[in-house]
């Protein structure tokens, strides 16, 4: 039996509280589910009931779901072991350091500023993100930035030669039969995010600035899926179904140990890492701007899944980024293996 009461409260809670306007949710143990739809879809211009069906704007997910799974695939392949250079795809990148392990666990150290970043056209764009120099930071801190999956997502595009977002459908999303995952959603069947400061309602559009100027080059956002298919891709790297992502079981297993150096915040290929409260076993954690989040236990084979438009209808909510951290923390609680 699921009893995760706690957490479902606080997740409740946050529209109860008026802190996100809905929220779709999922908790998973072994090989049962629990599904909740709480709350509306949009607030403005009206008020919409939310359908348990709703696609949302998946933001960072995208890294992990589809970015991430493409590197993963050429690794088990053979093609990559993640110790190549940077430079090896782009040869304009100037620093030679830079290996795409670095990329996949932010800890590159690539960070700047780059001067009217949303008005610059994707070539333009790209070409600043290249540019970028190598900080002080480089494997000593782990900086978690779009910039480093944008980079990777140019790798990948390097390697197939389609635009990165065409790669991850044809090399997961297809694969996976995920039919409400797409980066084209109808949208009607999308939860609006943030208003731009022209006044435009974002629904299905993504709402990250630089992957509505990058498009299909973008491998750092702009997925959208439903609860459904994302329960699916869970069940997956828990081990629970072998028929989702194109990936073998031992490559999914690996991805729950730390990746980066000792004395920097612990991640794993793409993923954040989070650790069970009694005996420290990793669970893989990844949250989204717009509002998503996925916790994923293998061990007990137990995950939580959470969408909401946190960003709607203000694109400010910093209310909701400490309730997330208290939702998360309830999780572990609650999750400790009862035998």
């Amino acid at each position: 039996m699921i009893e995760f009461f706690k957490t479902q409260h606080l997740i409740e809670s946050m529209v109860s509280e008026r802190i996100v306007p809905g929220v779709n949710y999922a908790f998973i143990k072994k090989k049962q589910v629990f599904t909740s739809t709480v709350g509306f879809a949009s607030l403005m211009p009206e008020i919409e009931q939310l359908s348990p069906f709703a696609l949302y704007d998946l933001a960072s997910l995208t890294k992990v779901l589809g970015t991430t799974n493409v590197f993963l695939k050429l690794k088990e392949e053979g093609k990559l072991n993640f110790t190549e250079p940077l430079q090896e795809f782009i040869p304009e990148f100037k620093d030679d350091r830079i290996r795409l392990n670095h990329l996949l666990t932010h800890t590159s150290g690539i960070r700047g500023w780059i001067p009217n970043r949303d008005e610059l056209a994707a070539p333009d764009l790209l070409k600043a993100i290249i540019g970028l120099p190598v900080t002080d930071e480089f494997e000593t801190k782990m900086r978690y930035a779009d910039t480093n999956f944008i980079l990777l997502g140019l790798v990948l595009e390097k390697i197939y030669g389609l635009p990165v977002q065409d790669v991850i459908r044809q090399e997961i999303i297809l694969p996976a039969k995920l039919k409400e995952t797409t980066f084209h959603p109808k949208a009607s069947d999308c939860v609006p995010t943030a208003y731009t400061e022209q006044g435009e309602l974002l629904q299905g559009i993504v709402h990250d600035p630089k992957a509505r100027v990058l498009g299909k080059d973008c491998g750092s956002a702009g997925l959208f899926s439903n609860l459904e298919d994302l329960i699916k891709m869970t069940q997956a790297y828990l081990g629970l179904r072998h028929d989702i992502l194109p990936l073998k079981q031992d490559t999914l297993a690996n991805l729950f140990q730390i990746e980066t150096p000792k004395n920097v915040h612990p991640r794993s290929w793409g993923w954040d890492l989070r650790f069970d409260p009694v005996d420290q076993h990793p669970l893989i954690y990844h949250t989204g701007f717009t509002g998503t989040f996925i916790l994923i236990d293998r061990l007990n084979q137990t995950a939580m899944v959470v969408l909401t438009n946190r960003i709607h209808p203000s694109g400010h909510n910093h209310v909701f980024l400490a309730m997330r951290e208290k939702i998360v923390d309830t999780f572990l609680k609650e999750n400790i293996y009862k035998g």
